[in-house]
């Protein structure tokens, strides 16, 4: 894939994301659940800003500056990394928030995948440690993503005596 598309293609899977999580955060009614979709949604956003300027320097034939870009937010919570307590006590009422998760964590697996790619295909190393550095970023989504459906996952194996087969 020739980089101009590969820009495309990274811009709009970064337009997805925000759009999914920002939708996600205007319409949950739980208020932890809000404050953690936003972030991933301004974290798309960030990673949205530096493929447009990117893209722009190369099309218009310029060196590449990769920007820098801020560390991963880090969503360190013991119990559920997005939710608050009352949320998973009348989580059949959620289609909306399960649904998000389950998008989410598709839309991570193949933004880290194809972040990766392009990696290999980098023209430079600093074009190269950018698309690693999404990449990294990617999975930490999909990892903060993985953790809150294991603790939903948990939280019912054990509620229903549910065993694992």
């Amino acid at each position: 894939m020739e980089l101009k598309e590969a820009f495309k293609t990274a811009i709009k899977g970064e337009i997805e994301g925000r759009e999914l999580y920002r939708t996600a955060a205007e319409k949950t009614t739980d208020k932890k659940a809000k404050k953690n979709f936003a972030l991933l949604a301004d974290e798309e956003q960030k990673h949205l800003d530096a493929l447009l300027k990117l893209a722009q320097e190369y099309n218009e034939g310029k060196e590449l500056t990769i920007p820098s870009l801020p560390a991963p937010t880090s969503f360190q919570d013991a119990e559920s990394p997005i939710f608050t307590k009352e949320f998973k006590e009348t989580i059949a009422n959620k289609d909306f928030e399960m649904s998000t998760l389950s998008i989410g964590i598709k839309l991570e697996i193949e933004s880290e995948k194809f972040y990766r790619e392009m990696a290999k295909m980098a023209t430079g190393p600093d074009l190269k440690k950018f698309f690693e550095y999404l990449a990294d970023w990617e999975k930490g989504h999909y990892e903060y993503l993985s953790k809150q459906i294991s603790f939903f996952e948990n939280y019912y194996r054990t509620k229903y005596s549910m065993a694992r087969f």
